[in-house]
């Protein structure tokens, strides 16, 4: 194989183009070395060479020719004409598949079938080929034999392949046998000659000319045979070719058909897809004029509306003004609420005015009042209004640049452009500073907004210029906004012909670069606003509703960040405590001085602030905004749902968003009530006032829940301790007789009064002990086991249990819980007096224990009546019960669900009617501490079961 790689190599390209590619690739094994036949070479050389060959060639079919090249005399020498003349294919492949290992070490060929015309075979190599290179030189090696007889060559099918996975390379090669050789001529000549001889001896004819002309016809009838015989093979061979293109012209007439029919078909659907497209695009088509006659009439009704908002507003803005000039005869807080409604209006102010920018627009109505305006000296008006924001940030506020060409624009369009600029960076610059800078070049004046703030994504920057869309659309978005400002800067400035552009890095800052151009060329005269304006706007007015660039926004833009939170004392310090959560610093600043007149009131400026200001302070109602910076009010309220301490805190959610998807997430998150913005006052005072009674309410409730569990206590130890009691005192009167001499000296009398009364005497304190172990409470919690917890429980409970009713144990938790003894154990007395009620006179309540790695398990079941599956979802409701009216209270399930939750577990309930109900306690493991008690850390030390009753 490697031979005739060799030599195919260098006679396709030439003896000196092998020695060059030797020289450059430094292979290890010189060339001569390599061109002899006797030396062996190692399969990683051979495949390294294989490589080099075969990528210098640049043919991809170079190993399959170059293995086909073994069948010529270069490569075989002497034996390939001694093969010629006295081999057949058939031999051919057999000696060479069976002397293969004699120049192949790492490898052999194994022959599975052989016959005249087909040999199967499986080559097997000790060392995984790398890739298919061998695979390929090996298969023309194999099917260049035939060509020695010039007959075509052999067809070579891959099976497999070691290189692919399998244990071996195995092939079936299919060949043409040789023709026939001619013999009928030699017969018929021999025939002949022997019948001349024959004719000469027996004087027939003379001896040369019988043998001559007899030979002749002889050697004519022989060649008339093998011509015969040739070509009834050739008809057959013809016969078997027509058979064969007859077959393959149905196949391809059947192939025609199929694809006539698929071509059809796929005719059909086209023309049925082209249809549907064309449906579709008419729909569209309609669609679209109809989306575009609902934007013409959303923008009219944007235009009309923002026009009959001015109306009343400006009335407003007049009285409020006209007030504030009359301020010094006002109350102080009459004059506060002006100041805050005057503000607020003008920030409506500049919302209308932006819609209607936007709708003018949008609607094509937008007309310019071109004018020549000198940037620089424009910007240095602007800029100064902001300082007083900026001092307050402690940021730097700088122009930079110097005059520059005018440029023909509308000035109050501008104007707009470059106050929502500023207004964005400095509300997003928290440090650092803003640059404003000016240039220009040859056809364009460029400004350029530059900040440190906290940057844009990557992913929002393509859509901070669309209308309506923000960076941030969460519920904990720091910055405030409608989507309005960038919009209408990009839209404005393409009506000048100019544009905006944006980059930004995350944590870095934002560049925003403004370009306007030059000249008069981009001035369209079918903008160009031809009515003259009685009565101007004042700047001054116009942008003062939104921006800090007016003394009197002291608050404005800067939030809550730099409002901080103060505490009220208000009532009184037995007034209830309400926290308000609240980002906006006068929303939040307006509540509070409403509730300080009846309560005590604490301050949170977000989500996150209000969750640790309730951990520490415990307020008794919470009143939450629900969109807030850091940690919004639904996140603060699941968190302060899943904690012990804060989950039964009251919590009023106050939001702007009216929807009912947005009360239920509300609602369903464990708020208390939802009252949406704007809202009444009194209705705000009316609905903590609710709150605050009703949690009073269910506080006294929980109260009367204990004392019946006391009465219960009591009556059950007076129960128990009765009969020892009598013992007792049954005892002492002999004794005392005995002592005053009222009656006989029996020292085995007295001796057995005296065991009584040490009995009776253990007894009643074995039952004092009970109920201490019972009504134990703990302010930390500690830990316990829930063996002696459930047996103490029963202890005080005995008396209660039928005769007929088993109570069995199955205590298999040896680790302690961490918790409150006394509050646990009131909800094993309501769970387990629920279950013997069940029951009746006779039936069976199980107790059982186990644990996992995290929780602690406590099962209770019976075999009582069962629950009605209509009552399962109201059972931890408060107030609902089951029994007959006047047995209960309605509140054991409801405290004993609240208890379980302080603990940090869960409780869960599944009954069937008629057959039992049964209650799972989930509490959380702790890492164990020492017991006070040794009895109790014994009892912890090993399972137990038992029965009682």
């Amino acid at each position: 194989m490697l031979r005739s790689v060799m030599l195919y190599f260098e006679r396709t390209y030439g003896r000196d183009r092998l020695v060059r590619l030797w020289q450059r690739e430094a292979l290890p094994l010189s060339l001569s070395y390599v061109e002899t036949l006797t030396n062996f070479v190692s399969v990683g050389f051979t495949e390294r060479l294989f490589d080099v060959l075969d990528k210098d060639s640049g043919d991809p079919d170079f190993m399959t020719k170059a293995g086909r090249s073994i069948a010529s005399p270069d490569a075989v020498g002497f034996l390939y004409y001694m093969m010629k003349a006295l081999a057949t294919p058939r031999s051919v492949y057999e000696r060479a598949l069976e002397l293969d290992h004699t120049y192949n070490r790492v490898g052999g060929f194994h022959i599975d079938a052989l016959t005249d015309s087909r040999v199967q075979v499986r080559y097997v190599s000790r060392i995984r080929e790398r890739d298919r290179k061998f695979c390929r030189a090996r298969q023309g090696n194999l099917s260049a034999f035939p060509a020695i007889w010039n007959l075509p060559l052999a067809e070579v099918k891959e099976l497999r392949c070691q290189v692919d996975g399998a244990d071996c390379c195995e092939y079936d090669i299919r060949w043409q046998n040789l023709p026939p050789l001619a013999w009928r001529y030699i017969v018929g000549g021999m025939a002949g000659m022997v019948a001349g001889l024959l004719s000469g001896t027996l004087n027939l004819a003379p001896p040369m000319f019988a043998v001559s002309s007899l030979g002749m016809v002889g050697i004519a009838a022989g060649a008339w045979l093998d011509t015969r015989a040739a070509l009834l093979r050739k008809d057959a061979q013809l016969s078997e070719q027509h058979q064969g293109l007859q077959t393959s012209l149905e196949d391809l007439q059947r192939r025609n058909e199929e694809i006539f029919r698929a071509n059809k078909a796929l005719e059909d659907r086209v023309a049925e897809r082209t249809q549907e497209l064309s449906e579709a695009n008419s729909k569209l088509e309609t669609a679209l004029v109809r989306q575009q006659e609902l934007d013409r009439l959303k923008s009219e009704f944007f235009d009309n509306v923002s026009h009959e908002l001015r109306t009343p507003l400006t009335l407003i803005l007049l009285t409020l003004e006209s007030l504030e000039k009359r301020a010094e005869g006002l109350p102080p807080v009459v004059a506060q609420h002006v100041v805050t409604m005057e503000r607020n209006a003008q920030r409506l102010l500049r919302l209308i005015n932006n819609l209607l920018d936007l709708a003018q627009l949008e609607s094509g109505k937008a007309r310019l009042r071109y004018q020549p305006l000198e940037l620089h000296s424009f910007l240095s008006t602007v800029v100064p209004p902001f300082n007083s924001m900026a001092e307050r940030q402690g940021v730097l506020l700088a122009l930079e640049g110097a005059e520059v060409t005018p440029v023909h624009v509308d000035l109050d369009r501008m104007d707009v452009v470059f106050t929502n600029l500023l207004s964005n960076a400095l509300k997003f610059t928290q440090a650092g500073g803003v640059t404003v800078r000016v240039r220009e070049d040859d056809s364009d004046v460029h400004v350029e907004v530059i900040d440190t703030g906290m940057g844009i994504a990557a992913q929002d920057i393509a859509v901070i210029f669309d209308r309506f869309s923000q960076a941030d659309t969460s519920g904990t978005r720091r910055f405030g906004g409608t989507g309005i400002g960038l919009a209408l800067v990009k839209e404005t400035l393409e009506l000048h012909a100019g544009g905006i552009s944006v980059t930004s890095v995350l944590g870095q800052g934002s560049t925003f670069r403004v370009r306007l151009p030059k000249g008069t060329a981009h001035i369209r005269e079918d903008l160009r606003e031809r009515r003259q304006t009685a009565m101007p706007v004042r700047r001054e007015r116009r942008i003062s509703g939104g921006y800090p660039s007016v003394e009197r926004g002291s608050m404005e833009l800067t939030g809550a960040a730099n409002a901080p939170a103060r505490d009220h004392v208000g009532a009184g310090p037995e007034a209830a405590r309400i926290m308000v959560v609240e980002d906006d610093a006068e929303i939040r600043g307006f509540i509070a001085r409403l509730l300080t007149q009846h309560y005590q009131v604490l301050e949170a400026v977000n989500g996150e602030d209000g969750r640790n200001r309730a951990l520490r302070d415990r307020p008794d109602l919470i009143v939450s905004d629900v969109m807030m910076p850091v940690m919004s009010g639904l996140q603060m309220l699941t968190a302060l749902r899943s904690d012990p301490q804060t989950v039964d805190i009251p919590v009023i959610l106050l939001t702007a968003r009216q929807e009912v998807s947005a009360k239920v997430e509300g609602l369903g998150t464990g708020a208390n009530d939802y009252l949406s913005k704007p809202f009444s006052p009194r209705e705000l005072l009316a609905r903590i006032e609710t709150q605050l009674r009703l949690r009073e309410a269910a506080v006294r409730a929980a109260e009367n829940e204990r004392l019946a569990a006391i009465g219960l206590l009591t009556s059950g130890f007076a129960h128990e301790v009765r009969n020892p009691l009598n013992g007792l005192m049954n005892a002492l009167l002999p004794l005392k007789d005995m002592l005053t001499g009222g009656g006989a000296t029996d020292v085995d009398l007295s001796k057995a009064m005296l065991e009584v009364v040490e009995e009776c005497g253990q007894r009643i304190r074995h039952l004092a002990e009970s109920l201490l172990s019972f009504t134990r409470t703990s302010e930390a919690p500690v830990m316990l086991s829930l063996d002696s917890s459930l047996d103490s429980t029963l202890s005080v409970l005995t008396w209660k249990v039928p005769p007929d009713v088993k109570v069995e144990r199955a205590y298999h938790c040896v680790e302690p819980v961490r918790g409150n003894p006394g509050a646990l154990n009131q909800v094993w007395l309501n769970l387990l007096d629920n279950a013997l009620r069940a029951v009746g006179p006779q039936g069976r309540v199980r107790i059982a224990t186990s644990n996992t790695a995290e929780e602690a398990i406590v099962t209770i079941s019976d075999d009582g009546e069962g629950i009605r599956p209509e009552d399962m979802d109201r059972l931890f409701q408060p107030f609902f019960s089951t029994r007959a009216a006047g047995e209960g209270t309605g509140l054991g399930l409801a405290l004993s669900r609240r208890i379980v939750i302080q603990h940090g577990g869960h409780i869960s309930l599944t009954s069937t009617l008629g057959q039992g109900t049964q209650v799972e306690v989930r509490l959380p493991l702790r890492s164990a501490v020492p017991l006070s008690s040794g009895t109790a850390s014994e009892r912890a030390s090993e399972p137990r079961i038992g029965r009682l009753g």
